[in-house]
């Protein structure tokens, strides 16, 4: 029988072997993940109430704590930095949308002047952004 140190060490050198098992997995599913997934909303919903009320939630949130949660984060650094480089292109295309709109918007804004006329000034643009809620983003 293994000891623990060995099954930690088998696991971790799987990793390879699982990433690409993980990645073959993905490409072969054929479903419509959407559909299967916003199938489950009220499942999803029902459950969550329910950790609430039943108080699984908070008493799972107290136990990991903010040093666990602390720890648990930072050990995922790296997750963070693949995340944050795979979505390059996503946020390039959103920069590009919204770049494209300030170039018509900013232009049409009442002029810069005191404080009342520079609070006008940032009311129009945030309003000019939330008419764009929904089309500034990367699809």
């Amino acid at each position: 029988m293994k000891t623990a140190q060995q099954a930690a060490q088998a696991w971790t050198g799987s990793s390879g072997r699982a990433s690409t098992n993980y990645q073959a997995g993905v490409a072969a599913y054929n479903g419509d993940w959407a559909g299967a997934t916003t199938a489950q909303q009220a499942t999803m919903q029902a459950n969550w109430l329910a950790s609430l009320a039943n108080g699984t939630w908070a008493r799972e949130v107290q136990a990991v704590g903010t040093a666990g949660w602390k720890a648990a984060t930072q050990a995922k650094e790296q997750n963070y930095l693949t995340g944050f480089n795979a979505g390059a292109n996503a946020y390039a295309a959103a920069s590009q949308k919204i770049m494209n709109y300030l170039a018509t918007a900013v232009p049409a804004l009442p002029p810069r002047g005191d404080i009342n006329q520079n609070l006008q000034r940032s009311n129009a643009l945030a309003l000019a952004l939330h008419s764009q809620r929904g089309t500034l983003g990367a699809r």
